[in-house]
C-alpha cells in the first residue's frame, strides 16, 4: 500500500473533553480506509500518541484508531459518543 495510491483523504482537528487537540487523517483506498489520529501538544504536560487502523468502512477504520488513541494516551477507552452513538429510541424496533 502506497501513500499515493490512495483514492481521497480528509484531515480534521478536534479537541476532545479533556481540551487535548486531536488531528485525524482518513484516506480511502479501492478496497478500504487508512484512519490515523495523533494527539502532540506543544506545551507541558506534553503528549505525543499515534494510532492507525483500517477497515472497509470509514467509520470503522475511524473508531479503532480513536479507540486505540485514548487507550494509550488515557489508559482507557472514552469518547464513548463518538465510538458508540446512541441510537434515536424512535428509529428502534420492538425485539
Amino acid at each position: 500500500m502506497e501513500m499515493q495510491d490512495y483514492l481521497s483523504r480528509e484531515i480534521k482537528q478536534i479537541k476532545n473533553e479533556r481540551g487535548d487537540e486531536i488531528e485525524v487523517e482518513v484516506r480511502r483506498y479501492e478496497k478500504h480506509y487508512h484512519a490515523i489520529a495523533t494527539i502532540c501538544e506543544d506545551k507541558p504536560p506534553f503528549k505525543d500518541y499515534f494510532a492507525e487502523a483500517t477497515d472497509r468502512k470509514r467509520m470503522n477504520a475511524l473508531r479503532k484508531t480513536l479507540k486505540d488513541l485514548y487507550e494509550q494516551a488515557y489508559s482507557y477507552p472514552t469518547m464513548q459518543f463518538i465510538l458508540y452513538p446512541r441510537k434515536n429510541d424512535d428509529t428502534q424496533g420492538e425485539g
